[in-house]
């Protein structure tokens, strides 16, 4: 695979470059280097074994001149300054991520999940109904276990004799660096402008999804996402040979939809699967087990199995979970909500009248939508987290806001002001590394404060 002799570098210490250190290993490579710009990154030690050569404390280092390969870890910004020169340098199939490693190795029996939203949902709905169906499976990526840990799972069982299916979430940080992927079945489930504090713009965003297309043979996409359209009809996205296409409600493109009066999902070809035995709350999630239903029939799936996964399957936590109810209101952790979108999703998948906990880092994104969205849909506002004051413009002047700054204050201040028969939604639409460890704590922070109330 890869020429004896030659030298490679891994830049960063995170996981994911742990996993690349080691399949390297795996594979035979004799000159593994490692950098990190951190002065102590995490997983050092369990790095060190596997590489001749460690740098760390900055990307300023002879190895990037040294390496013949370059693997950059996916929270790694491929346009980083530093790498630039190696990079110009290389061979473009010399440079590549986690996701371009593993596609070399795994060439087959392989479902892509990608989105904006919901993809983490999707992957382990889809992942709950192969188990259901027997699979030999393997579900990791961006969600979880790193994909190339997946592989090295699979290598060393001693029982080879079911043939492995690799379920990976993947981001369009580990598709920009990817190039190889040799996906069954790739999906885009929905798009909408994140990440802008990485990105040029949102094109660039969304062109680093898109390279999903070309590396799948079958791609399945909503019906209503008019850039994932035109970018179908690039020659540079047209490497699949069948498209299958889902949404909401029926409409004239899809080949499936949902009946939400008979709680079914339905299609142009199959049976109806009856959904009404879902964990998963909120219209949004409706769309998201649509898709789930048409990567595992679109894959092979019996409809029982898929009937059976959708009701064993337990929902992901920090994502519209219900927290507890205290004098008739009822609280929700949608932590998870780290972008606009999926706020407005959140939002609009529950009836009842809401009071919302917003903010956080805003990374760059446009908040004027919500001067159209909270209206009708939102009784009030308490804003927290370090951008608030560019989210406070936004608010429609007839909906009450707070200035709460802290979890802390805007529970008790939301507390005071619901009645009974209101949910209170914390569906920050914001990164949260301003007071937070990830939004995983922040959730955490969120449903410890609630039950202390």
């Amino acid at each position: 695979m890869f020429a004896v002799g030659s030298k490679h570098l891994v830049v960063g210490f995170g996981i994911t470059g742990l996993s690349v250190v080691k399949a390297l290993n795996r594979l035979g490579v004799e000159h593994v280097f490692a950098i990190d710009s951190r002065e102590n990154p995490p997983n050092e030690a369990e790095i060190s074994p596997f590489c001749e050569k460690l740098h760390t404390g900055s990307f300023e280092s002879t190895l990037l001149d040294e390496c013949d390969y370059l693997w950059v870890s996916p929270g790694i910004a491929i346009a980083t300054p530093e790498l630039a020169k190696t990079i110009a340098r290389l061979p473009a199939e010399n440079v590549g991520g986690d996701i371009e490693l593993f596609a070399r190795v795994v060439r087959e029996n392989l479902i892509a999940i990608t989105g904006t939203n919901g993809k983490s949902t999707v992957t382990t709905l889809v992942g709950s109904i192969f188990e259901a169906a027997g699979y030999d499976l393997y579900m990791g990526g961006n969600l979880g276990t790193p994909a190339l840990d997946l592989w090295l799972q699979y290598c060393d069982r001693e029982n080879h004799d079911k043939t492995p299916l690799f379920l990976l979430e993947l981001s369009s940080f580990q598709l920009e660096t990817t190039a190889s992927l040799k996906a069954d079945i790739g999906v885009i489930l929905n798009l909408s402008p994140d990440h802008l504090d990485r990105y040029r713009d949102y094109q660039h965003y969304i062109d680093s999804k898109f390279r999903l297309l070309a590396q799948s043979q079958t791609i399945i996409i909503p019906s209503d996402e008019p850039e994932i359209d035109k970018a179908l009809l690039k020659s540079d996205f047209q490497g699949f040979s069948k498209t299958v296409r889902f949404s909401l409600t029926k409409d004239d493109q899809s080949q499936y939809w949902a009946n939400l009066a008979d709680k079914t999902i339905e299609s142009t070809e199959k049976e109806a699967i009856y959904y009404g035995g879902t964990k998963l709350g909120g219209t949004h999630n409706i769309l998201n087990i649509v898709s789930a239903v048409a990567i595992a029939e679109t894959f092979g799936v019996t409809a029982p199995a898929i009937k059976a996964g959708i009701e064993s399957y337990k929902p992901l936590a920090h994502r519209s979970v219900f927290v507890r109810e205290i004098d008739g209101v009822a609280y929700f952790n949608d932590s998870k909500a780290t972008n606009l979108s999926s706020t407005k999703a959140a939002i609009l998948g529950f009836s009842e009248r809401k009071w919302l906990i917003l903010g956080g880092v805003t990374k760059g994104q446009d908040f004027a939508s919500l001067q159209t969205l909270l209206l009708n849909n939102v009784a009030g506002v308490a804003l927290i987290g370090l951008d608030y004051s560019t989210i406070l413009p936004h608010i429609p002047n007839s909906i009450p806001v707070y200035e709460s700054q802290t979890l802390e204050m805007a529970l008790s201040t939301l507390k005071e002001q619901a009645e009974v028969g209101d949910i209170i939604l914390f569906s920050p639409a914001c990164a949260s590394f301003d007071q937070f460890k990830g939004f995983e704590h922040r959730g955490d922070v969120f449903e410890s404060l609630v039950k202390a109330l």
